[in-house]
């Protein structure tokens, strides 16, 4: 089974980042979306805690980099420990 999406593509006026497997699967997520959703043991440790996972009211993503089963997503608050499957991100909705 194709876990890597075959496109990703960008929306920079809406801050939207599409994750597209085929026609039949597409994850769209905002950027304050994926931020909030980011899997690092720093980010879990803070939603378990109840804490804000960023104390940036809306970051953007500055960078993505392919890690093979998943993507490094780098925010505009600095952030970049997260590895986001991409498994996860097909079924984060």
């Amino acid at each position: 089974m194709q876990t890597k999406p075959t496109d990703i593509q960008f929306d920079v006026e809406r801050n939207l980042i599409h994750f597209i497997w085929s026609e039949e699967k597409i994850v769209t997520l905002s950027h304050d979306q994926l931020r909030n959703a980011c899997p690092c043991a720093f980010c879990r440790y803070n939603k378990i805690k109840k804490l804000p996972v960023s104390l940036v009211e809306h970051v953007q993503v500055t960078e993505l980099n392919s890690q093979g089963y998943g993507v490094q997503i780098c925010f505009s608050d600095g952030h970049n420990q997260g590895i986001f499957p991409w498994e996860y991100l097909k079924n984060i909705l």
